[in-house]
């Protein structure tokens, strides 16, 4: 099932233009929202679990805030 509306994708896009500033990148539609997010989400989860590691490679004289 479709959710996007290509008439309305087309307007946002046609505003982005006019604007000339605004982001590199838009969420056109609920469902590619919804999947980037998600994305998004399970690689902050696959960094978040790699903290420890990441602070353990640093120098022993900097001081380590977790």
């Amino acid at each position: 099932m479709v959710v996007g509306d290509p008439d309305k994708m087309a307007q946002q896009i046609i505003h982005r233009v006019d604007q000339g500033e605004g982001p590199k990148r838009m969420a056109l539609g609920s469902d590619a929202y919804e999947q980037i997010l998600a994305a998004l989400l399970d690689k902050l989860a696959a960094l978040e679990s790699q903290k420890e590691l990441a602070y353990s490679t640093d120098s022993d004289d900097v001081v380590k805030q977790f």
